[in-house]
């Protein structure tokens, strides 16, 4: 169950005539690998051809008390470079973009490390969370991934949504507008 400050996903997805759906999990998951597992174990069928760039992760990078940049991208495999997305996404100069971090002890309110979702609790955006930045990735654009859908507890950690990739942009710029970003990221 999302929490009521993140309403405003059923409500543009109801707008735009689009689906999600709420998946709960037969056990824990922290790492999109260990999500890609269990789906493949709990539906064999429809999962079966499913890759891993279709987990899709919440970063929230931080610095000295600063807000929060989200980073919401699918698994690749390998780190991205923060500095580069940050800086041609924002702007931002890479010498300033190379000291933001991620800090498991340290995540958005209504979060914990392995619930981190795309879509933050709105009072958040703007006040604890500067901006949120998609990174464009065509596989998967208009095909279904699985999110995390934030919260805390063992709950949280069982339950994720599916829903197709282009969506999570929509959803957050109807509703943070400026403050949400789409990037081609290599």
């Amino acid at each position: 169950m999302l929490h009521e400050e993140q309403n405003y996903v059923f409500e543009i997805v109801r707008e735009l005539g689009a689906e999600t759906k709420l998946i709960h999990h037969s056990r824990t998951t922290i790492s999109c690998r260990e999500k890609l597992e269990l789906l493949k174990e709990e539906n064999l069928k429809e999962f079966s051809e499913w890759t891993l760039d279709r987990i899709v992760k919440a970063l929230y990078f931080s610095r000295n008390g600063l807000p929060f940049l989200g980073v919401i991208t699918p698994e690749f495999e390998r780190n991205i470079k923060s500095k580069d997305i940050f800086s041609g996404a924002l702007g931002m100069p890479k010498g300033k973009a190379e000291r933001y971090w991620i800090d498991p002890n340290h995540v958005p309110r209504g979060m914990s490390w392995g619930t981190c979702t795309p879509f933050p609790l709105i009072a958040s955006v703007g006040t604890e969370i500067s901006d949120l930045i998609i990174i464009d990735h065509n596989p998967v654009k208009n095909k279904l991934v699985n999110i995390s859908i934030g919260g805390t507890g063992e709950g949280a950690l069982r339950t994720s949504m599916h829903l197709p990739y282009q969506l999570i942009y929509e959803i957050l710029k109807k509703t943070f507008g400026d403050r949400v970003h789409f990037f081609n990221y290599p």
